[in-house]
């Protein structure tokens, strides 16, 4: 079944966000981590989710976006989780496709983000991911 959905923005050769109101959730369908831009994506796409109360924000790595850089790694873990939660994004969810590797690769961020209060999941489809964040606006994941 078709998603209602919004584009909201996109960063060339990095990410492309979109908008699923009655889940509220948005969702980053990530061509590369490793870009100079991963950092202002975040932020900005974190801003959206705040100014249009979404509760997830989910992950999409179907695409194999790679790994961020160390430095950018600590930064989600330092500043991102906490900047995500201050602004009622409450729950993390990786969308891995069949990939191992980037199932293991989100593992890092999830542990930080599940330590600092997050609720975090990991789905192989987006309709899954789409599922837990229904979940999560209903008040059924807290």
């Amino acid at each position: 079944m078709a998603q209602a959905s919004t584009h909201l923005f996109t960063i060339d050769g990095t990410i492309k966000v979109t908008h699923y109101p009655t889940q509220r959730a948005l969702v980053g369908e990530w061509q590369s981590l490793c870009t100079p831009q991963f950092r202002e994506a975040l932020i900005r796409a974190i801003d959206e989710a705040q100014r249009l109360h979404a509760m997830s924000w989910i992950v999409d790595l179907t695409l194999g976006p790679g790994v961020p850089s160390q430095d950018d790694q600590r930064w989600v873990e330092t500043f991102n989780v906490g900047n995500a939660l201050s602004k009622g994004v409450i729950a993390c969810i990786n969308v891995h496709g069949t990939s191992a590797i980037a199932k293991l690769g989100s593992r890092r961020w999830t542990k930080s983000a599940g330590e600092q209060g997050m609720i975090t999941g990991d789905c192989s489809t987006l309709e899954e991911a789409l599922k837990m964040a229904a979940q999560v606006a209903s008040g059924e994941m807290r």
